[in-house]
């Protein structure tokens, strides 16, 4: 049997090891940073031991203590934890420049400090006086966003009248502000519950709220509410920054235009005082119109034509570097020009400014008109690749005005010159004027040889278009020394040229056909000598006559095919040659026209074949029978016309029938 006293020591020593081991236990759950759920298991071990008095006291106090150690260790790691984060989002948002970028972080970091479901900044519109929300994170619906209570209503305007957070866990429920039907509508729709707003301060007044909420109930700890609350202080800080930033921005972006609009504008001026300079000494030096089309169109990069009044093309100018567009039927010849430039025209007229008409595609035109007072003289037509800035508009209305000088001047110098080309035409036409040497040596100064060959041409046509046809006549034929003149409403043309039947047809082309003219022309020579050309336009006016009573259009005719007829009939009207006709061949006219016969042809064959029927036949490609078949019927039709002496009146008739009908 042992000591009694051994065994109370060995049993001693025996809870004072397991005392030491759940002192040891409690020091390694603090180390390891365990929380409430390990203290609470080694709290029901302590309690489980056998109550000894003290001891298990000992032990149960120093649980408690570790537990509430580990608590308080906890806390301080979520305040470090919520103070690290409110740090990191501080250095973000100062990091930020975008005011937009600002507000969506601030809700973003809001409601991931809190682990919250969903977040919005607003603001209250000075415009409305009411809240609007300025950004969202976490929605599921878009009604938070239309969310525009008055100022006063809602948990933002509860915070905006204390300037203090405020918390709710029953946003629904809670009475301690004022409600707002539709906000309260809306953040239901988005099944909130918990609700939490920040004021955002800016010098003492309230520059935003924050408001997080959670779609549960849930209180929010005191330092979750400063956390949110330190991070509204930063976020404003970081708002006013950003809008600091962007009235920085903004000043500096309006100053870079305005300092761009005063480049822009210098530039402007000077090039319009260049392009005035430039005009001022063309018409100081006394410019043409090439010339001038030729600096609008290098000042301005664009095809410049000049019209005159009646939409004729009087010059065109392209820079070197400009494709021009294919354009078909713009500028028309007498006939009239484009309708939408004849308008343009028109509009400029009345307006005094250019207008602006569309054009091929890709280019841009503008119209000018060109006035002296009320007096049409023309327009200026420009084509650009780009549209025409109004500077540049400005200097295209100031060359139109330029150009009007010009043509005033240019008419004025043309006038005189075109009042000495016309008396000295006149004067080669009348031959009480050859007497001297004075006249010749004039006329060699002005251009016209008169020793070499000359042909002269007659042209009838309206009245007022004569002066037009003189001008195009005589821009035609410089190369061949022409000089042409108004002789009493008829266009009078002396050129040096020797192919009398090609300056025909090039005159039927001009006159009729590409300046769409009514009336005909007569051509004779070519002429040596003054007398002969005196002569000459007497027996063109001859010829012109006849032409009328032939009531021929139209026609180029050489003078002497019809001398001889015009001699004849040259104080016969139209009406008394039309009975000279139906007296002679009327008949025969009348069978053929009805019949479809040929007994005109054959009968004016048989006599120019001098009465020969055999070699009539052979013309006619008949045989000689049929030859005397129509012979008998012919003088059955008109008489015997063989033996009364009307053969050759008959012969003439029938001559001048062929001439008429091969004018037609």
């Amino acid at each position: 049997m042992g000591n009694p006293m051994t065994v109370s020591v060995s049993l001693s020593d025996k809870k004072t090891a397991d005392t030491n081991l759940f002192y040891e236990e409690i020091l390694d759950l603090l180390h390891k940073g365990e929380g409430a759920e390990a203290f609470s298991s080694l709290l029901q071990k302590v309690q489980t031991l056998e109550d000894d008095g003290p001891r298990r006291s000992r032990l149960l106090s120093a649980v408690q203590r570790g537990l509430a150690i580990s608590e308080r260790m906890e806390l301080q790691q979520q305040n470090d934890r919520g103070l690290r984060a409110v740090f990191e989002s501080a250095q973000a948002l100062t990091g930020l420049k975008e005011l937009s970028q600002v507000l969506s972080q601030i809700v973003e970091r809001g409601r991931k400090l809190l682990g919250s479901d969903l977040a919005w900044l607003a603001d209250v519109d000075p415009d409305t006086g009411r809240w609007t929300v300025l950004a969202v994170d976490g929605v599921h619906t878009h009604d938070i966003l239309s969310m525009n209570p008055p100022v006063g209503q809602g948990i933002a305007g509860h915070v905006w009248k204390t300037r203090l957070p405020f918390f709710t866990q029953d946003y629904a429920a809670d009475s301690r502000f004022e409600h707002n039907s539709e906000t309260d509508v809306s953040i239901t729709r988005e099944g909130l519950q918990a609700v939490i707003a920040v004021p955002l301060m800016s010098d003492g007044e309230v520059s935003g709220i924050l408001i997080v909420g959670d779609r549960y109930g849930r209180t929010y700890l005191s330092w979750e509410i400063s956390i949110l609350s330190i991070l509204a202080a930063h976020a404003s800080i970081a708002v006013r920054n950003a809008q600091a930033f962007e009235l920085t921005r903004k000043a500096l972006t309006d100053a870079e235009h305005a300092n761009l609009r005063l480049q822009e504008q210098t530039q402007a001026l000077e090039f319009a005082a260049e392009a005035h300079e430039r005009l001022t000494k063309l018409l100081a030096k006394g410019g043409n119109l090439k010339q001038m089309a030729q600096m609008v169109a290098h000042m301005l990069d664009g095809q410049v034509r000049i019209l005159d009044a009646a939409g004729i093309e009087l010059c065109v100018a392209t820079p070197a570097s400009y494709k021009a567009p294919v354009v078909s039927g713009l500028e028309k010849s007498m006939s009239g020009i484009d309708p939408n430039i004849h308008a343009a025209i028109n509009q400029s007229r009345v307006s005094g400014g250019s207008v602006a008409i569309r054009t091929a595609k890709g280019y841009f035109c503008q119209v000018a008109a060109v006035l002296s007072g009320d007096e049409l003289l023309g327009a200026m037509v420009i084509r650009t690749r780009s549209k025409m800035t109004e500077q540049a508009a400005r200097i295209f209305e100031r060359s139109a005005t330029a150009t009007a000088v010009l043509r005033l001047s240019a008419e004025k110098k043309s006038t005189s010159f075109h009042q000495d080309v016309n008396l000295t035409v006149r004067a080669l036409l009348d031959p009480s004027q050859h007497s001297g040497g004075d006249l010749v040596h004039h006329v060699e100064r002005l251009g016209l040889d008169l020793s070499a060959g000359i042909i002269i041409a007659s042209i009838q046509i309206d009245r007022e278009k004569a002066p037009y046809v003189v001008r195009r006549l005589t821009e035609q034929y410089r190369a061949f020394s022409a000089m042409a003149a108004d002789i009493d409403g008829s266009a009078v043309m002396l050129v040096n040229h020797t192919d009398a039947s090609k300056l025909q047809v090039e005159l039927s082309n001009l006159l009729f056909a590409e300046l769409g003219l009514s009336g005909v022309a007569s051509l004779s020579g070519p002429h040596s000598g003054l007398s002969s050309l005196a002569q000459a336009h007497s027996q063109l006016k001859r010829a012109s006559r006849l032409l009328h009573s032939l009531r021929r259009r139209n026609c180029v005719v050489l003078e002497p095919e019809l001398r001889t007829y015009a001699v004849l009939f040259q104080h016969q009207s139209a009406e008394e040659l039309d009975g000279f006709f139906d007296a002679m061949v009327g008949r025969l006219l009348d069978h053929d026209a009805k019949k479809s016969s040929q007994l005109i042809h054959t009968l004016r064959a048989y006599l120019d074949h001098m009465q020969n029927a055999r070699a009539t036949a052979k013309y006619l490609h008949i045989h000689v029978n049929t030859l005397h078949n129509r012979l008998e019927r012919i003088a059955h039709l008109i008489g015997p016309w063989e033996t009364d002496g009307r053969a050759v009146e008959i012969h003439l008739a029938l001559r001048l029938l062929k001439l008429k009908a091969d004018l037609n």
